[in-house]
């Protein structure tokens, strides 16, 4: 075993964990080759897969954690708890892995990997709270201008912001971009505060300033095109749009859940403002099927469905519909949103394509309210807010239209480009 090798491995997973960039889990396993019996290096691998989208019950996470329990009997608390939040998020139990993490920086303030992996769990629970708190309260133990209080920094901004606290989280982002422009959780938790707060024009010139930063960073590369994308189309920049998709998008058919999210998003987008998107939906079906089994997040499983929708996938769609059904049974937590929430938005998003507007706004409106619980952001989730407007409207409803475009403004300055047609008339 060569301590130094495994120490130098694992801080490099950890730093690209942090940055969004390399391979994070290439590090872990050379960590793990160093050092078979290291004890974290098998519960985050086991984390960064569940948080990566890969079933509790598959092998590989499986076989990290069996490892990691073999190893636990003389580890210290810390690692116990690293080990307790590994195992909630393959069992299903999301809040409990989190809590497991929140404990964990509790024992040491600095242990940013547990502070991470708290934070991404939150933003899958759409915690908005503790996407703020939690990075809040280790804020202090971070000595000034230090890459470790950048990082923090960069996540109390998304927190700040997903609170509608936008002053202060564009602050907390810009300042941690200032410590670390590669820094791309900040470069994209001031892109959100620019998106809610209808800064379009602000949007692209924060975005393209810093491209050759975040295009580096590429586990959230997709994600920051699409924010940029965001600004294009208010700006009715379709074709760039177009062009971005194509040649950034999808031009690696990456099976990444949040770059697929990403496509089935944009593509839904430019469809609401009568773009015609190509064969783009038929391309993305069969990458986004890979996944159809899984219900790792409600959130996925809603892009799902709408991407096999739109490529008129029909016995995709009805096969993915009769697993949820039974997976929703479950006692998965994630099931229990599924079943509130998921189930209505995929009934509701396919009512709208084929044209029901009125079963549409029947299925969405009365779970509007609750959106945040199959996680994703606040401007991840306006897609459905848009929908629900546009389907009122449509289905003869402009008082509801009206009554929902309210409520969107009091987080989310402005009106989207999409409602423009409805609100001229």
């Amino acid at each position: 075993m060569s301590q130094f090798a495994r120490d130098a491995a694992f801080t490099q997973a950890v730093e690209e964990y942090l940055g969004w960039y390399g391979d994070p889990v290439a590090s872990l396993n050379k960590a793990l080759d160093a050092d078979p019996g290291f004890l974290l290096g098998y519960t985050t691998f086991a984390a960064l897969h569940s948080l990566g989208g890969v079933p509790g019950e598959a092998e590989p996470i499986q076989t990290a954690l069996k490892a990691a329990e073999a190893l636990s009997t003389s580890a210290s608390t810390r690692e116990k708890l690293h080990l307790k939040g590994a195992q909630n998020w393959a069992s299903g139990a999301i809040t409990a892995a989190a809590q497991a993490w929140e404990l964990a920086l509790a024992e040491d303030p600095h242990d940013l990997l547990a502070l991470h992996l708290a934070h991404d769990t939150h933003f899958y629970l759409g915690d908005a709270r503790k996407l703020r708190d939690v990075p809040l309260s280790v804020l202090p133990a971070q000595p000034p201008g230090t890459k470790a209080r950048g990082y923090v920094l960069g996540m109390a901004a998304f927190g700040l912001e997903e609170g509608g606290e936008y002053a202060e989280g564009e602050r907390a982002g810009r300042d941690a971009v200032e410590i670390n422009p590669a820094d791309t959780w900040a470069v994209h938790a001031v892109a959100h505060v620019l998106e809610m707060q209808c800064r379009p024009a602000e949007g692209i010139s924060w975005m393209r300033g810093l491209e050759p930063h975040w295009t580096a960073a590429t586990g959230l590369a997709v994600h920051q095109w699409w924010h940029l994308c965001l600004y294009l189309l208010e700006a009715g920049r379709f074709d760039e749009v177009l062009e971005i998709y194509d040649d950034h998008i999808r031009a690696t058919n990456s099976a990444v859940t949040l770059d697929l999210v990403d496509a089935a998003s944009l593509l839904w987008r430019l469809e609401l403002l009568g773009v015609d998107v190509g064969e783009r939906w038929a391309k993305l079906a069969p990458v986004w099927g890979q996944h159809a089994e899984e219900h790792v997040l409600t959130f996925n499983d809603v892009h799902i469905a709408f991407t096999l929708d739109g490529a008129g996938d029909a016995a995709g769609l009805e096969a993915l519909e009769t697993s949820l059904a039974r997976y929703a049974e479950s006692g998965a937590e994630n099931a229990k949103f599924t079943r509130e929430t998921g189930q209505p938005v995929i009934r509701a998003l396919h009512a709208f394509r084929r044209g029901d507007f009125t079963k549409t706004v029947e299925l969405l409106a009365p779970v509007r309210g609750h959106l945040k619980q199959i996680g994703g952001s606040n401007a991840q989730r306006d897609l459905f807010v848009q929908t629900l407007v546009i389907a009122a409207f449509r289905a003869g409803q402009p008082e509801l239209a009206r009554q929902v475009i309210a409520e969107r403004q009091a987080l989310k300055a402005g009106s989207p480009r999409a409602f423009a047609p409805y609100l001229a008339s």
